[in-house]
C-alpha cells in the first residue's frame, strides 16, 4: 500500500514539473547573426589562442634510440614478483588484485619473476 501512495505521488510531481517547463522554441527557428557578433566571437576566440602555439610540441612521443633502448632495457629486466609490474610476464587471465595472489606463486615458480 506504501509503494502505490509513493508511486502515486512520484507521478503527480512528475507531471506538475512537466506543466512547469516552457516550451522549446520550434525547430525551425534560428537565432539571428549578424556581422558585428561575427567580428566579436573571431575576436574572441584569437585572444585565446596561446601566443606560442608549438610550445606543447615537446610533449609528443619521441622515438630516437636512446628511448628504444632504455624501453627495451625496460621490458628485458625481470621484475620481482611482490611489486606492480611482477606480473607482466605471467597471464593472469581477467583476474587482478587479489585474486591473482595464486599466480605470483606460479610466475615465482616458472621464473617469471624474482
Amino acid at each position: 500500500m506504501k509503494a502505490f501512495v509513493l508511486a502515486a505521488l512520484l507521478t503527480a510531481l512528475s507531471s506538475a514539473a512537466w506543466a512547469a517547463d516552457p516550451e522549446p522554441p520550434p525547430a525551425g527557428v534560428r537565432p539571428h547573426l549578424d556581422e558585428d557578433a561575427i567580428r566579436k566571437a573571431v575576436r574572441d576566440t584569437l585572444a585565446e589562442r596561446p601566443e606560442n602555439p608549438r610550445l606543447h610540441e615537446a610533449d609528443t612521443l619521441r622515438a630516437n634510440r636512446y628511448d628504444i633502448f632504455a624501453r627495451q632495457v625496460e621490458d628485458a629486466t625481470v621484475p620481482d614478483c611482490l611489486h606492480a609490474d611482477g606480473l607482466k610476464r605471467q597471464p593472469t587471465f581477467f583476474l587482478t588484485g587479489l585474486l591473482a595472489l595464486p599466480f605470483v606463486a606460479v610466475a615465482k615458480i616458472r621464473g617469471k619473476c624474482q
